[in-house]
């Protein structure tokens, strides 16, 4: 794995744990805002109905004696059989428990006002000694409002209201939820700001912990990098020698098959050197002085030029499309490189008397470079490895075709170092390479 692939999957790393993170954030801020609201919404539930079932208590003088709320006991729901299902429902109920009962202190401080309604819906007696922002025409005005929406509960305006009627009178209880509705939204605000928090500082610990994690690997990378160019360098002193040992052989004693045999060795260990050493400067990204406007329909018409003779040779026709003007901002060498090592793969693999096609477009800034060829036994390849280096197919890819099964695999680095994809496909008989490079 080379440094732009390692950074790369650091990306991912750093993506999928943000990602991650953030969702969980969210989740728990989510969670807390939903049980904070439904405990609120139970609280003011539970106050109107105190409230309701005994409205004739709060309308004392504050100096008279209060009679004990009226609290029905709570009765065991239950037998042995739902023990189970009571737990659940006890322990929600336990989460959720807003404490408002006969011993209760909260319920007094609420701001509220009854009104009392005959059952033919004419008389009315109002109560407003608990709250001071209504006058009796306004609490009048909101409680028929209340009435009129037959709804048990309901709210109005900033009130939440509960409507309880009995054979003899219709009561209903508004109560001032804005303390509520305050609470709510800031405990949704507090854990948003966590959640933004909390994402930010992940962010920071994630970028600093994933750059100090992938160190090591960028220098393996480097490392093995640096260990194929100086292997390189060293191997070609004795191949030097053993090249020039065989030649005075032929020289002295004429040519044989073993001498011719050696030497085949000696060129195809070179070649294979070679090709590391291409591997390697691949990966590599460009240098500022190397970039330049390239003429890409140019640089493509040059390269098919040069390969019509081969093409002719092996009874291939050789067709190009590309349109006018397709330029980008690249290393030249590099991308007439692409371009021949797709050309000389697709004319080495192209079946007898068949077609090799390039085809160069403009797409944004980069560019959409096509390499097609006739390849009929190409059905049931496994094209998931053909950009592995030193991959062949036992049945097409076997050395009599020359090559050293990892020019795709120096293809597929060009094509990344310019945050590009190299793909594969056959269809109908016929092989594509696409590339879609970035300028």
């Amino acid at each position: 794995m080379n440094e732009e692939a390692i950074k790369k999957l650091r990306r991912k790393f750093m993506l999928t744990t943000l990602i991650s993170f953030v969702s969980v954030m969210v989740l728990v801020s989510a969670t807390i805002y939903l049980i904070n609201y439904s405990s609120a919404k139970t609280k003011i539930r539970n106050s109107l109905d105190f409230i309701a079932d005994n409205h004739s208590l709060f309308q004392m003088e504050s100096t008279e004696t209060r009679d004990e709320p009226n609290v029905p006991e709570k009765q065991h729901r239950y037998n042995e059989k739902e023990n189970n299902s009571v737990f659940f429902h006890e322990f929600w109920e336990n989460l959720l428990n807003t404490g408002v009962d006969s011993s209760s202190e909260f319920i007094y401080s609420v701001r509220f006002f009854t009104v009392s309604f005959s059952p033919d819906g004419k008389s009315e007696k109002v109560s407003t000694n608990h709250i001071a922002m209504i006058d009796e025409k306004k609490a009048a005005d909101y409680a028929r409002r209340a009435l009129e929406s037959g709804n048990e509960y309901g709210e109005l305006e900033g009130f939440s209201y509960k409507v309880k009627k009995d054979s003899d009178e219709t009561l209903v209880v508004c109560m001032d939820i804005g303390t509520q509705i305050a609470d709510s939204r800031r405990v949704g605000n507090i854990s948003l700001m966590i959640t933004l928090i909390g994402s930010a500082i992940a962010y920071v610990l994630v970028r600093f912990l994933s750059k100090k994690m992938i160190r090591p690997e960028i220098r393996a990378a480097e490392r093995q990098k640096q260990f194929i160019t100086n292997a390189s360098h060293e191997l070609k002193t004795p191949l030097a020698v053993i090249r020039a040992n065989t030649e005075l052989e032929m020289m002295m004693h004429g040519e044989d098959e073993w001498n011719l045999s050696t030497m085949n060795q000696v060129d195809r260990m070179t070649g294979l050197i070679a090709d590391l050493v291409t591997i390697a400067k691949a990966e590599e990204s460009d240098s500022p002085d190397e970039l330049s406007e390239v003429d890409v329909t140019a640089l493509a018409e040059k390269t098919a030029d040069t390969f019509s003779s081969v093409a002719a040779q092996n009874d291939i026709k050789l067709e190009k499309e590309l349109d006018e003007g397709v330029k980008m901002t690249a290393n030249e060498k590099k991308i007439g490189q692409l371009m021949t090592l797709l050309l000389d793969n697709a004319i080495k693999y192209c079946d007898d008397g068949g077609t090799v096609k390039i085809k160069v477009s403009q797409k944004g800034r980069g560019i959409k470079l096509s390499v097609t060829n006739n390849y009929a036994a190409g059905e049931k390849q496994d094209y998931s490895k053909f950009f592995e280096r030193f991959y062949r197919d036992d049945q097409s890819h076997n050395i009599d075709k020359g090559g050293y099964g990892i020019g795709l695999s120096i293809a597929d680095g060009i094509v990344k170092t310019y945050r590009g994809k190299i793909d594969v496909s056959w269809k109908d008989g016929v092989i594509d390479f696409t590339c879609n490079l970035k300028g």
